[in-house]
């Protein structure tokens, strides 16, 4: 039997083919971190939005169900007839204090109301109540806005929400 020598090129080649499946695994892990960056970023972005719109549904119902928040919407009438230094209209929102606790997220909360005047924004329900026991019912239309923003600044949701409020009138 002649003994054939070899002179390292098995080793060669199961070394070559460890580099490369080492070098192909380590892409492939690399893949995989910026699919799950994106993936957070994605979560962070989500929650940033509902954050915002849960503050709007807080809001709303504090109109709806807390007469101490009517007060709100006196000041939200007086700053729609406020002027700049020229006289001409310069209608202004009021800051709301955040109802949503932000403390356990890392969000930055301001929310806002208007009076729109005649603006229609996202007006879901509407009652006309003409010649009722009160007389006549005028309709107050008025704008909440929540803007929320994460810790980094990178994401920010901007939520409107338009709704009346009906108050007795002497007429038309």
């Amino acid at each position: 039997m002649k003994i054939v020598k070899q002179h390292g090129s098995a080793l060669v080649v199961s070394l070559v083919m460890l580099t490369s499946v080492t070098f192909l695994a380590i892409l492939s892990l690399q893949g995989s971190t910026t699919q799950l960056r994106v993936v957070g970023n994605l979560q962070i972005k989500e929650d940033v939005f509902h954050t915002s719109k849960r503050e709007l549904g807080s809001q709303y119902d504090g109109y709806k169900n807390e007469l101490a928040k009517v007060q709100d919407l006196s000041r939200a009438m007086e700053g729609a007839v406020t002027e700049n230094a020229d006289g001409a209209p310069a209608p202004e929102a009021i800051s709301l204090q955040s109802i949503l606790d932000t403390t356990r997220e890392p969000y930055t909360q301001l929310s806002r109301l208007r009076y729109t005047l005649n603006i229609p924004v996202n007006f879901n329900f509407g009652l006309d109540g003409k010649d009722s026991s009160v007389g006549a019912i005028a309709t107050m239309p008025f704008e909440i806005t929540s803007d929320t923003t994460d810790s980094s600044g990178r994401f920010r949701s901007s939520q409107k929400l338009g709704f009346k409020y009906f108050v007795p009138s002497s007429g038309r």
